[in-house]
């Protein structure tokens, strides 16, 4: 039962990965047939077309060495590796449009099949795939550099935490935590969230020295020192709280997501909450330095309305972001889980919200420190 479970994930994961390969979403295709290659390491299907998604020729050998390793006499792989082998210095562009993968699924001839070209200068005879001579590298086919770049752009070289916060900040799950599946570890899991955190201090230590300098002619070098001391204060605080929520609301939303028949590894249900986390902290940021300075400029706007009005968003921003997290994780269909995970965080903001009001005043200071450590400007001193 188990064996069948395991195909029927790999089968899901390169339908998906193909999908998203034609539809040219390509760092998503390489995540969800990477997954499937390491549950299915004899995946002929799902090697051949990683070899069409992956960036660098020579991730694109082993990846078509792996295929004639499953299937010595698939055509296409053979094609593929001959392609590459031909290209010449400085021509290394075009194999990042697989031409080899022309026929593969649909209707159209192969490559191996396509009638050879003679070369307009040398009258050299060249395979029918090939772009440029192989005697004296005249181009033999029009290339669209235009479609190149534009693809290139949607390629990027290495994963991107902050690609994965403009995904976020859009609410695309795409961008935000499917591309990000691949990464999962308790290690990036860490990492992200100590990003975030750096990145939502750095926003409230810049936001407060503007607003000192917009005050103030000149800014005493004493102030600049007291606040990056305070920016050390405030980012170990705001990691230690970090590293509990995502302990907490981890373990939380893992059992919702189990309720409701999700499967995903721990390491991954974690690592996307973490994510979820790290995008918060860093989007929270930008908004409150727009909110701070919205209120220097508009002094006559209601302080506590306005910072009440940016916390209710923000608070369900983050329900949003974690719902996606837990969705993604586990490749779940809208339903319940996104009441029951909001339900259980308002409760947590309430419950935040009664005892920091019925504490004595010094348990009080320390409960407030979560408010002033996220929404309110360094205090100097």
């Amino acid at each position: 039962m188990k064996k069948k479970s395991v195909r029927e994930d790999v089968l899901q994961l390169v339908e998906r990965g193909v999908a998203a390969a034609r539809a040219e979403r390509f760092e998503e295709a390489e995540g969800l047939l990477r997954q499937a290659v390491a549950l299915d390491p004899e995946n002929e299907r799902a090697w051949l077309w990683l070899s069409a998604v992956v960036e660098g020729i020579e991730a694109q050998r082993e990846c078509l060495q792996q295929v004639l390793k499953i299937n010595p006499s698939n055509s296409f792989a053979r094609t593929g590796l001959a392609f590459l082998s031909h290209l010449r210095e400085g021509y290394e562009y075009l194999a990042a449009r697989a031409p080899w993968m022309a026929g593969v699924e649909d209707t159209r001839t192969p490559l191996e099949r396509l009638p050879a070209q003679r070369c307009p200068r040398c009258h050299h005879r060249n395979p029918g795939w090939a772009y440029i001579c192989s005697h004296c590298s005249t181009p033999l086919q029009q290339t669209d550099v235009k479609a190149i770049f534009r693809q290139e752009l949607r390629r990027p070289a290495q994963p991107s935490l902050v690609r994965t916060w403009a995904g976020a900040a859009i609410l695309d799950p795409e961008i935000a935590f499917a591309s990000e599946m691949v990464l999962a570890s308790p290690m990036r899991s860490f990492v992200v969230i100590t990003m975030g955190a750096i990145a939502l201090t750095l926003a409230r230590w810049m936001g407060t020295l503007g607003l000192a300098s917009l005050s103030s002619r000149s800014l005493p070098l004493a102030l600049f020192n007291q606040l990056s001391l305070r920016f050390i204060f405030d980012l170990v605080g705001l990691l230690i709280g970090a590293f509990l929520l995502w302990i907490g609301l981890g373990a939380i939303t893992e059992g919702i997501a189990r309720s409701r028949g999700g499967a995903a590894p721990s390491r991954v249900h974690y690592y996307l909450i973490a994510v979820a986390i790290s995008s918060w902290m860093s989007i929270a940021g930008v908004l409150i330095l727009v909110a701070w300075l919205a209120m220097y400029l508009l002094p006559q706007i209601p302080q506590k309305w306005f910072l009440a009005g940016l916390s209710g968003m923000l608070f369900l921003y983050a329900v949003m972001l974690v719902v996606q997290a837990v969705r993604t994780a586990h490749r779940l269909r809208p339903g319940s889980e996104a009441f029951s995970i909001g339900f259980i965080m308002l409760a947590a903001v309430g419950l935040y919200g009664l005892l920091t009001a019925i504490a004595p005043p010094a348990l009080q200071n320390i409960l407030l420190t979560v408010i002033r450590v996220v929404m309110l400007p360094m205090q100097a001193g």
